[in-house]
């Protein structure tokens, strides 16, 4: 199957690569230096997305370098190679990349010249020079593994993958594959991938698994059309069509075929129109349209020899001695065979094979060595480490020693001090306590004193105001009236609540026998509402001497009230019965309880009234439980805690 041209492999990657003193001096570069880096690093971008302009750049970048240092000039001949490299002009192209090579010798641009060194290499293969295209790509190995850089090291096994393929090793070329996919990782949206998996994909193609190459080729397409690499995309159109083709599914391969030739002719890459006109002609061939067959060979030879791809060219002789054994043109055939043996000559010897094998053992020879060398050195960091380690520890044991023998003399003589700055703290906090609540009662009084003589004098008189209004006119409006005698009894619970809120602030605590009392005042103002209904009050002798703090004794009688409220408003009860008594040592339990309508606890929304009292009682650490039933009155018990309300 056609293979992509490796050299996109190496376009990407600039921004990751970018060599660290050129970041360093980046604030001191000239406009025109800022902008020649620029360009330089939208070579890939340029190359894959509008080749038919990486002529017009490489010229601009020419221009541009020419009375400026080398690097810049070396960043200008790459751009040529590439357009060189893009056009299948490999001696050209070879000549501009060995030069970027020969002109940064500083290790500060050695970013650079790894990926002179992958275009060079991906030059090799192209031609089918593989001792040179590995010894370019080992080089390349050995500067992006030193930076850390997944794309150039990926890259590099990647084009060794396509060598191996070219030699038809199946085993090696899924091996680098592998490894350059999973140097990638989960990075998919980029170049490298596509070509990874056009790798892939040839590989499964020639095993005859073309269901998992189709499938790569469709992902392969997705991306390219999203990233607008109309290369990549002709690549995956070439793998579609050659699974076709080797399935017997021609119609479908001569479409994928022409799709090819529409990209590669737009771009202008002879390699590329070369291995398509092949690939027609193979297609052709298995339709027995021989002469049109022949006539799309005879276009890819052309092309082959103008650019020297000894590879293609071995594959276009397969080809053409198929065509001619059809014919019945033995002689033609065989001479073309002979030809082609020549060329295997040129490309494989066992001279070169011997090459290969030697470049990937010094390769990994060299690896190891560096990996051992590392390991030396982090054993001999480690032994010193633990000699510094054992040192300070024999001396902050001593000193540690030292410190505790002064530490305890010092802190003999402390604690007794202590002792007596204690005492003198314990009687200053008793007497600052006392003075605090003293004046803490004091604001109490003051505060509930103004409630009792502004908030309640004028309260009442709007009460006064209320009644004389409804007094003094005659009121035709029954709603008004009504309303009138609404403000009246709103603001006659209001002096209520206020009167209850000024008891709560007059005590820093309160009794249980005093809660009762506030409740009964309560309870008897209820049967003068509701003389039919019997009120109970039941406290258990053994707790009326309790405090409660005020804010304790406030909230229960709060939820004390609301609840008997409800209980006559609401409930009808006859039977009203208040209890509160011990259950334990720790437990308190106040309960209410009637004999009213009740409710059902699940198809009723608890009310502003329910709700307040949960409230209350979960604000002082208490438990509040409703038991009720339709017919049945209602419960309601608040639990309380004396270790948590802090009775005295």
């Amino acid at each position: 199957m056609k293979t992509r041209f490796f050299l996109w492999f190496a376009l990407i990657f600039l921004v990751a690569c970018q060599n660290k003193t050129e970041q360093k001096q980046a604030p001191s570069l000239t406009p025109q230096q800022k902008e020649i880096i620029h360009r330089y690093k939208k070579i890939s971008y340029i190359v894959n997305t509008y080749p038919d302009s990486i002529d017009d750049y490489a010229h601009w970048m020419e221009r541009e370098s020419r009375n400026q240092p080398t690097v810049y000039k070396a960043m200008a001949h790459f751009a040529r190679g590439i357009y060189y490299q893009s056009i299948s002009s490999y001696e050209l192209s070879k000549k501009e990349f060995e030069y970027v090579i020969q002109s940064v010798r500083d290790t500060k641009y050695d970013t650079i010249r790894g990926r002179a060194y992958l275009a060079l290499g991906n030059n090799y293969k192209n031609t089918g020079d593989y001792p040179k295209a590995f010894s370019s790509l080992y080089k390349t190995l050995k500067t992006y593994e030193k930076h850390r850089n997944k794309y150039g090291t990926s890259s590099a096994y990647g084009c060794m993958a396509q060598i191996y393929l070219q030699k038809n090793d199946i085993p090696a070329a899924e091996e680098n594959l592998k490894k350059a996919i999973d140097i990638m990782g989960s990075d998919k949206n980029n170049h490298f991938y596509l070509i990874f998996i056009h790798t892939l994909a040839n590989v499964y193609g020639m095993q005859g698994h073309y269901a998992a190459a189709l499938k790569l080729d469709e992902e392969g397409i997705r991306i390219s059309k999203k990233l607008k690499m109309h290369r990549n995309t002709s690549t995956f159109y070439d793998n579609k069509a050659n699974c076709y083709l080797y399935s017997n599914r021609l119609d479908s391969a001569a479409y994928y075929f022409n799709q090819c030739l529409k990209i590669d002719t737009a771009v202008g890459e002879k390699k590329q129109i070369a291995d398509t006109y092949s690939n027609l002609g193979a297609l052709y061939f298995y339709s027995k349209d021989y002469p049109k067959a022949l006539a799309y060979m005879n276009k890819s030879f052309a092309l082959l020899e103008e650019i020297h791809n000894l590879p293609n060219m071995m594959r276009a002789y397969d080809v053409m001695v198929d065509i001619y054994k059809a014919q019945g043109q033995f002689q033609k055939a065989l001479e073309l065979k002979d030809r082609k043996e020549e060329v295997i000559k040129q490309m494989i010897s066992e001279k070169k094979e011997a090459a290969l094998a030697e470049f990937k053992v010094v390769y990994e020879t060299e690896k190891k060595e560096k990996a051992l060398a590392q390991n030396r050195v982090k054993l001999l960091q480690k032994e010193a480490e633990a000699r510094r380690k054992n040192y300070w520890i024999f001396a902050s044991v001593s000193l540690t020693f030292f410190i505790a023998l002064i530490a305890g003399l010092i802190y003999r003589q402390q604690k007794i001090k202590n002792r007596q700055q204690e005492q003198e703290f314990k009687l200053r906090s008793a007497i600052a306590q006392i003075e605090a609540q003293n004046e803490l009662q004091e604001q109490r009084l003051a505060i509930s004193r103004d409630l009792h003589d502004n908030i309640g004098s004028q309260l009442t008189f709007i009460i006064s105001s209320v009644e004389n209004l409804k007094y003094a006119f005659e009121i035709q409006n029954p709603k008004l009236e009504s309303k009138l005698s609404a403000i009246g009894n709103f603001t006659r619970e209001t002096i209520n609540e206020l009167r209850d809120t000024i008891w709560a602030m007059n005590y820093h605590e309160i009794s249980i026998e005093e809660l009762e009392s506030r409740a009964m005042n309560f309870i008897e103002k209820g049967k003068a509402a509701q003389e039919q209904i019997d009120f109970q009050f039941y406290v258990d002798p053994s707790l009326k001497e309790i405090k409660l703090s005020s804010l304790v004794g406030v909230n229960c009688y709060r939820t004390l009230q609301e609840a008997i409220h409800n209980a006559i408003k609401y409930a009808r009860a006859s039977v009203i019965d208040v209890r509160i008594e011990p259950i334990n040592s720790n437990e308190i339990q106040m309960s209410i309880r009637d004999n009213g309508l009740g409710f059902d606890l699940n198809s009723v929304e608890k009310g502003n009234g329910l709700r307040n009292m949960q409230k209350r009682i979960e604000t002082i650490g208490g438990i509040l439980s409703i038991h009720s039933a339709a017919g049945q009155g209602t419960q309601i018990k608040v639990l309380l805690y004396r270790n948590q309300l802090g009775f005295l």
